[in-house]
């Protein structure tokens, strides 16, 4: 059976029964961003503006020809804010969706929320982001815009942090 190790004492006011604290680490991030599979190289003019533009607006929408890189740009910039949002950085993917009315639902089910019997699932996330601080990331909005805008519409009305 090996020794056991005690640390040295002799200097004045050390004991071996003193405990030393292990530094604090950072809470973890909140997000569901996908990991990076490649690096994100010659766009960093644009993840600066966007971000600077983010920060001065509660509501920023990206829009080019598909194949552009929207999507791209959009999760560099959530990663490099997300430090900046306790509530989290949440990506809604919703380019399987076909029905505008369901863009309520699909941020529900990101999130991990219960559907609340009898309650809009606007309202539902409403309560349940209250004044969080989050970015929520609507991704593929171009064939659900009637959805998407009402939504965000009701949700930014509702939740003063979130963007």
């Amino acid at each position: 059976m090996p020794e056991a190790v005690h640390p040295p004492s002799g200097a004045e006011g050390d004991s071996p029964s003193q405990v030393v604290p292990f530094p604090r680490t950072p809470e973890p991030l909140l997000h569901n961003l996908p990991l990076e599979l490649s690096s994100f190289i010659g766009r960093e003019p644009e993840v600066s503006e966007v971000k600077h533009l983010l920060n001065g607006s509660r509501l920023l929408t990206l829009i080019g020809p598909g194949g552009c890189g929207k999507t791209r740009l959009a999760l560099a910039v959530a990663f490099k804010a997300a430090e900046g949002f306790e509530g989290g950085v949440w990506l809604v993917e919703l380019a399987s969706l076909s029905d505008p009315d369901l863009v309520p639902q699909a941020v529900v089910s990101t999130l991990g929320l219960r559907e609340a019997q009898e309650r809009p699932l606007t309202q539902t996330l409403s309560n349940h982001l209250g004044s969080r601080k989050m970015l929520l990331v609507l991704d593929n909005c171009e064939h659900l815009i009637e959805g998407c805008s009402t939504l965000a519409n009701a949700l930014l009305r509702a939740c003063p942090n979130l963007r």
